[in-house]
């Protein structure tokens, strides 16, 4: 393919993933149709299957979208940067209510759950590994696992919407989660 041609067809998915965007705004996901996507983008329909072959490889492409719309905070390099990522990663989730609640959505969960959520927990693994060698890899993907959970934006909504936790408390709670998770790796039994 051409620079040229690199260049039109992602201009034209991003056009297309954009007006995706755009229409979120005012319809449920359950309505988002390629038919609504291509007419709001001004191309033909079919255009979109040129693109995209199915729903399910257009939502997979949408929920990347979004979820860099997010702009999340970095994975730190030390376990120590730990309780300051969930800060900011919380703060982050609550200045885009919205766009996190659309993540969230049935349609797009397992999309993010495949892609973001699995890299963010392999990115543990490796921090966990680096910080503990001592420890069993078992422990280590469980311990990860765990902590994944709690620094998830399903998380944040547990908190702040069914026990109306306001930002501060809904973030020391999974600081405290961090904490012991984290102090449990220093226990004897856990070590190889």
């Amino acid at each position: 393919m051409s620079s040229l041609q690199t260049k039109k067809s992602t201009f034209t998915k991003n056009l297309i993933l954009t007006a995706a965007a755009e229409l979120v705004d005012t319809l449920d996901m359950n309505d988002l149709s390629f038919k609504k996507v291509s007419e709001h983008a001004g191309i033909a329909e079919r255009t979109m299957f040129r693109y995209f072959r199915s729903r399910d490889e257009f939502l997979d492409a949408f929920a990347a979208k979004l979820h860099s719309n997010l702009q999340l905070p970095s994975m730190p390099n030390v376990t120590e940067g730990l309780e300051e990522f969930v800060e900011q990663l919380f703060h982050s989730f609550e200045a885009q209510p919205r766009l996190v609640h659309l993540l969230l959505d049935p349609q797009l969960l397992p999309h993010i759950i495949n892609t973001s959520s699995k890299l963010r927990l392999r990115e543990l693994i490796v921090l966990l590994t680096q910080h503990y060698p001592q420890c069993d890899n078992l422990v280590i993907t469980h311990t990860a696992a765990n902590l994944r959970y709690f620094m998830s934006a399903s998380t944040w909504r547990y908190y702040r919407e069914m026990f109306n936790f306001d930002l501060s408390s809904s973030i020391q709670c999974v600081q405290m989660v961090v904490r012991q998770a984290l102090a449990d790796l220093n226990l004897p039994e856990n070590r190889d």
